[in-house]
């Protein structure tokens, strides 16, 4: 500990006087000339001395700045998260068909309806007049473009859900209204300097590029907006399902960057099974075949298999009801997440790094909803509906993992929703498992390491009582 200038005279009047008991301490040129200042001296070197001391322990945070922590930082080759822009795909919508050309510029803002949450068209699109009825939408009877936009500001609070986005601040002729019909998701903060200070501990903890430490720590120092949380999986766990003729590793990534992505495929007779290059495949936004945008017959599936589900090199396509001729060109527009790529690429992309060129496979985690029943009793004071929807915005939240959990017990979420919603008085828990591989009606929820939780409110069924 860094001693005080009290402290400092202290000891030098007890030094003084045991050497000579004469000398006046209390006053006139000793205290005046020597005590005082020398203490006040001594005193700083001494705090300098304990932040030095501080800063090469893991305690650094209580010592340094923050501009030592982002220059620390710069030494593993990371830097603070800037924070991320929220995006989604904006319609643009017009009842009447066009008989001009209509464009929506790159630059176009839209906002909520108080204008206080804007967006920015990131690549502009045309409605074309002489291809006025594949823009044709039938459920919504009306003329529209999908085009991606991003928030201008960055933060969490730009995620709005869907519908919320109905107002176009910057006029386009010919359109009559524009909404947003999925959330607006990725928005994230600046990272606090808390975090940066937890994100260099683990760096000096693990930075060898070849060890399961040193890997978790490198993807979570490069993407500290988008990952939360990081797995990587050994052959020799119960969770490496794939087959393998060398060293390897899953490396499971809790984090999403949905990206639009096209595809345009020549079709062969016959043809009703389209394989889909960027992975993993998150939804199908528009089918067209020969310039003719399909509202049905066709459908995205996944692969779920547990030696390349979810993963870099996951098979997944796109299946036609009804076979395609020869020639036909089909458009494919659909949604990725990105985030697994961008990491391949930035951070392990880099073979001659890794110990004995050890294979990596990227994936996003297997998913597993729980199922919740039960029985509440709300309060008086609260509406029903007010205590179904803080219910539903608890268990949403504590039931999307943003880490990876090992288990969650009944008892501990019923004595929470009761302690911790507004106008929950009891609870009565008739069924708390999850939705594939449980034995039980009421069980703790176990999660494998390479296993997360999904909200699923189709799941919940909880009845709210007076």
């Amino acid at each position: 500990m860094a001693k005080t200038e009290v402290e400092i005279q202290a000891e030098l009047i007890e030094s003084i006087n045991s050497t000579d008991q004469t000398l006046d301490t209390a006053q006139g040129p000793i205290p005046d000339l020597f005590i005082r200042p020398q203490a006040g001296q001594l005193a700083l070197a001494s705090a300098e001395a304990e932040s030095l001391r501080t800063l090469f322990t893991l305690q650094f945070e209580n010592a340094a700045t923050d501009d030592e922590i982002q220059n620390a930082l710069a030494n593993y080759g990371s830097s603070p998260g800037e924070g991320v822009a929220s995006r989604h795909v904006q319609h643009f919508l017009r009842f009447t068909k066009p008989s001009v050309d209509i464009v929506i510029p790159t630059g176009s803002l839209v906002s909520n309806s108080d204008s206080s949450l804007v967006y920015r068209v990131l690549n502009g699109g045309t409605l074309l007049a002489s291809a006025a009825d594949s823009y044709y939408n039938p459920s919504r009877n009306s003329y529209e473009i999908g085009l991606l936009v991003e928030a201008t500001g960055i933060g969490a609070s730009y995620d709005l859900p869907s519908g919320r986005i109905t107002n176009i601040v910057t006029p386009v002729p010919g359109i009559d209204t524009t909404e947003n019909r999925v959330k607006s998701t990725g928005g994230l903060d600046k990272e606090s300097t808390a975090s940066q200070s937890s994100r260099l501990k683990n760096s000096l903890k693990g930075i060898n590029l070849g060890a399961p430490g040193g890997i978790q720590s490198r993807i979570l120092n490069a993407f500290p907006e988008s990952v939360s949380d990081v797995v990587v999986i050994q052959p020799f766990e119960k969770e490496f399902t794939r087959l393998i003729t060398g060293p390897a590793l899953d490396v499971y990534v809790i984090g999403l960057a949905i990206e639009p992505a096209t595809q345009t495929v020549t079709a062969i007779n016959g043809q009703t099974v389209i394989p889909l290059d960027s992975k993993p495949a998150y939804s199908i936004t528009s089918v067209s075949v020969n310039n003719v945008v399909l509202t049905s017959g066709y459908f995205l599936v996944k692969d779920s298999s547990f030696e390349y589900g979810y993963s870099l090199q996951a098979s997944e396509l796109l299946i036609m009801s009804i076979p395609l001729l020869a020639g036909d060109i089909v458009v494919i527009k659909y949604e990725y997440n990105k985030i697994l790529s961008s990491i391949y690429t930035d951070v392990l992309d880099s073979g001659n790094e890794f110990l004995f060129n050890t294979n990596i496979l990227m994936r996003s985690p297997f998913q597993v909803s729980p199922i919740i029943s039960g029985t509440i009793k709300a309060l008086a004071s609260f509406s029903t509906n007010e205590v179904e929807e803080n219910i539903n915005t608890f268990l949403a939240t504590n039931f999307t993992f943003t880490v990876f959990t090992e288990i969650v017990f009944p008892e501990v979420i019923r004595q929470r929703l009761i302690t911790e919603v507004s106008g929950v008085q009891t609870f009565r828990m008739t069924e708390f498992r999850r939705n594939t591989g449980s034995l039980s009606t009421i069980e703790p929820m176990s999660f494998a390491r390479n296993e997360v939780s999904i909200y699923d409110a189709a799941l919940i069924n909880i009845r709210i009582a007076r």
